[in-house]
């Protein structure tokens, strides 16, 4: 094993379905200039805003403290997977992990990265593969989606949208508009990781995020409020269209099974329903109150239904 680590780059110094096989893709793909630099950006997980340069030939990455790149990750194997580096080209190659490697999605044991390509090793830890200039663009994009959005399901995480639900309540309240609240919880869900596993418990966290929005007006807005837990801001929308919209998520997450490689997963929501009409609530805390309360009834009367 050699002792040469790889170069951390300080950033701040710098100016709906997934296959349902493994997947081995060919390596006759698109290759870089060989003076190009490779950098991987993590996004997620222990080493969250960290960017390597990969200057060796290959590069070993796992939970083992006498490796390349050492992730303080239980989830990852102790040499999960490795980089090679070879004439133009970086080459994923699985080592035998027993959770797997995850690019774009899909399960791999060897294939080429491309610029952009986001690669899973873990339901905390992933990262992104980039080459020369498109490195230092990518680091700031990904600064600007870490602080506002959620790494797993590309929604607003909580911190937005606390903000943005401030900003539409006041608005509402100014303008005298409806404004509705839907606080949704994926029931079971712990029982989703431990059948199936994390891998596949993500996969269900973006897929219902992914019907969500599907069901959704543009101008709605859609966070991740935590753990298992989604919000729904819905513009001048009274009481009565809002429960017709929170039945029809209802209904569309129920209908059809998530697809996990082989594996067919059926999922259910609850969902609670607040709002705001007149001077009923006096602040966003409150609306968010009353709609988890409306949510735990929801869970309390059997789940999979809305309450409001």
């Amino acid at each position: 094993m050699t002792d040469k680590k790889k170069k951390e780059i300080d950033p701040l110094l710098q100016s709906d379905e997934l296959s349902e096989c493994t997947v081995v893709t060919s390596l006759e793909k698109v290759s870089f200039p060989k003076d190009e630099r490779a950098y991987i950006l993590f996004i997620s997980g222990p080493l969250i805003g960290k960017m390597y340069l990969l200057e060796e030939s290959t590069t070993i990455m796992g939970r083992a403290p006498d490796i390349d790149i050492s992730i303080s990750d239980s989830r990852i194997s102790r040499k999960h997977l490795c980089i090679h580096l070879e004439t133009g080209k970086a080459i994923i190659e699985d080592m035998g992990s027993t959770n797997g490697t995850f690019v774009n999605g899909e399960r791999v044991i060897r294939r080429v990265l491309e610029n952009g390509d986001k690669v899973h090793i873990s339901s905390d830890t992933f990262f992104k593969f980039a080459v020369g200039d498109a490195a230092e663009r990518m680091f700031q994009e990904e600064m600007h989606q870490m602080a506002n959005y959620d790494a797993v399901t590309g929604i607003l995480n909580k911190h937005a949208f606390a903000r943005r639900l401030r900003e539409e309540f006041s608005y509402a309240r100014r303008r005298k508009h409806s404004l509705s609240l839907m606080m949704i919880d994926i029931d079971f869900f712990k029982k989703v990781n431990d059948t199936y596993g994390h891998m596949a418990g993500d996969y269900v966290l973006n897929g219902v995020a992914q019907r969500i929005q599907s069901s959704l007006r543009d101008e709605d807005i859609t966070a991740r409020y935590g753990g298992e837990e989604f919000a729904i801001i819905l513009r001048n929308t009274d009481a009565k269209d809002s429960m017709m919209l929170a039945e029809r998520v209802r209904h569309l997450i129920e209908e059809k099974p998530f697809q996990f490689e082989d594996q067919s997963i059926p999922v259910t929501i609850s969902v609670g329903v607040s709002t705001l009409k007149g001077d009923n609530f006096n602040s966003a805390k409150k609306l968010i109150s009353y709609a988890d309360e409306c949510l735990y009834k929801s869970k309390a009367d059997g789940r999979n239904r809305v309450t409001a």
